[in-house]
């Protein structure tokens, strides 16, 4: 074998060594599934696994029907294998709500004195949560992805 086919051949299989032929940590296998709150489909939650351990974090919107279907940051189709914090969370914000008068320029006065009755007031979100907050929060909910990967796996809320 010539010189430069050895180094043709080695630098072949650093690569692959370093690149998808040898993916580090579990593996990736599919994971859907369905969100529900007091028994009816939640639309437009975003579920996302987080593994305890070592792997990569997946994520996925619930369609009109609650169903979603995970994938990584990468595009990768699944989850990682083995145990996850999973967190649900559906809110939306509301700015309708004002809190004290402001200046001008938009700023709160330091002293109530210098903003007058009638000043404008300044616009505050309100968050209003769909989907209670607590599944927001990790640790609320977990979920054991095995080697198969997990199909139709039910995320049963109660407000």
């Amino acid at each position: 074998m010539k010189l430069s086919e050895c180094v043709c051949l080695g630098l072949l299989s650093v690569t692959l060594g370093c690149s998808g032929g040898g993916v580090s940590g579990p593996p990736i296998v599919p994971v859907d599934g369905i969100v529900t709150l007091d028994g009816s489909p939640v639309e437009g939650a975003t579920v996302v696994f987080t593994p305890k351990k070592e792997g990569t974090m997946s994520m996925a919107m619930t369609d009109a029907a609650g169903k979603f279907a995970l994938r990584t940051g990468a595009g990768r189709k699944g989850a990682a294998v083995g145990e996850h914090d999973v967190t649900v969370k559906l809110s939306i914000g509301n700015e309708e709500s004002t809190t004290g008068p402001v200046t001008d320029d938009g700023l709160a006065p330091l002293m109530p004195s210098e903003a007058g009755v009638n000043a404008p007031k300044a616009p505050v979100a309100i968050v209003g949560w769909i989907v209670p907050e607590r599944y927001s929060k990790p640790g609320a909910l977990t979920a054991t992805v095995p080697a198969g990967g997990l199909s139709g796996h039910k995320l049963e809320l109660k407000k």
